[in-house]
């Protein structure tokens, strides 16, 4: 049989799904996108009244999911359900595909045990995947533990076609710019440094942060399009970058999304970074509050501008030089799925 792919996930710009289909469809292998946010959450205006109607109907809108998600085994016949997350899924519905000999795996890109990206109907389906692909090396084990059977290492990724370096690089400006969600790691490590530098901070969940009240701050309330990053990155005397403790990670994609837009990368000094960029950013110790004020005070402090230009320039051609795009992930994944 040849490989037929069904996607499961959320299909928006940037995402798992996104991404893998339009690499699917450059290889031409055959595929269809199983889109169940769409389901749980079909938003008519986006305001109030969608939130509560999703959460009023959040269980009748599970139950759809798996129904039409169990259709799909005679309407499309995969032979690979790659899932990305699959908080909703039932176990008796993987069990359906179990019983087809679908492979399915998942790569999910949250910890499994993180409490705010779970629920119990993934922990009871850990058992019955085939294949979990995760940059989490150092939870394998526990992964094993816990009803894992098969877990592969596949590291984080840059998208080519958004993060890229701009045609004309922007002049640099005297900020700091910060990417991601809202955690209460991440407030309290950007309320801490010296109140003299400009911050800009973009991301979803931050509305209800009391940060914005520091007066170097500014807050933009609101995630970055991803056709604005490499401007945005490239801009920035130093794009910051803070792990989240709640996924328990030692990287993430901004080490690539930023390095790849051509951005000067400060990230946590963690031993999986440092083999994918060795000197090719700049690190400072985590938890190490002295260290990275010390470290942003140099940067800004430096008369030598050529020295960070330089170490922003060999992060970039590093990136692209060793395989790191969603592309090379995407035919690594299939190598072990198929």
């Amino acid at each position: 049989m040849s490989l037929r792919v069904l996607l499961y996930g959320e299909n928006w710009p940037g995402t798992h799904v996104d991404c893998i289909s339009k690499i699917l469809e450059k290889k031409k292998i055959a595929f269809k996108i199983f889109d169940f946010y769409k389901i749980l959450s079909p938003v008519i205006f986006d305001n109030i009244v969608d939130k509560v109607l999703r959460k009023i109907n959040y269980n009748k809108n599970e139950k759809l999911i798996n129904e039409q998600l169990q259709l799909e085994i005679e309407l499309f016949r995969p032979s690979l359900l790659l899932i990305s997350k699959g908080i909703n899924i039932f176990p008796e519905t993987l069990y359906k595909f179990k019983k087809n000999s679908i492979t399915i795996a998942n790569w999910n890109p949250d910890d499994f045990f993180n409490h705010y990206n779970s629920s119990q109907s993934l922990l009871d389906s850990l058992k019955l995947y085939d294949i979990v692909f995760s940059a989490r090396k150092h939870l394998f084990e526990e992964y094993r533990n816990k009803g894992i059977s098969n877990p592969l290492y596949l590291e984080w990724y840059y998208i080519p076609w958004l993060h890229k370096k701009p045609d004309v690089i922007p002049k640099i400006e005297n900020k700091i710019t910060f990417i991601g969600t809202f955690s209460k790691r991440r407030e309290q490590i950007l309320s801490s440094i010296n109140s003299d530098i400009p911050i800009e901070i973009w991301g979803g969940g931050w509305g209800f942060s009391k940060i914005y009240k520091n007066k170097n701050i500014l807050l933009q309330k609101r995630v970055l399009n991803q056709e604005e990053f490499p401007n945005i990155i490239s801009a920035s005397r130093i794009n910051l970058n803070i792990l989240t403790n709640e996924n328990r990670d030692l990287t993430n994609l901004k080490i690539f999304e930023i390095t790849a837009s051509f951005g000067l990368l400060l990230t946590e000094n963690t031993a999986p970074t440092f083999d994918i960029l060795k000197d090719n950013c700049l690190y400072y110790d985590q938890n190490n509050i002295n260290h990275l004020n010390a470290t942003i005070s140099n940067v800004f402090n430096s008369k030598v501008e050529t020295v960070f230009s330089e170490i922003r320039n060999n992060g970039y051609n590093r990136i692209h030089e060793n395989m790191n795009s969603i592309d090379d992930r995407v035919m690594e994944l299939l190598q072990y799925a198929t």
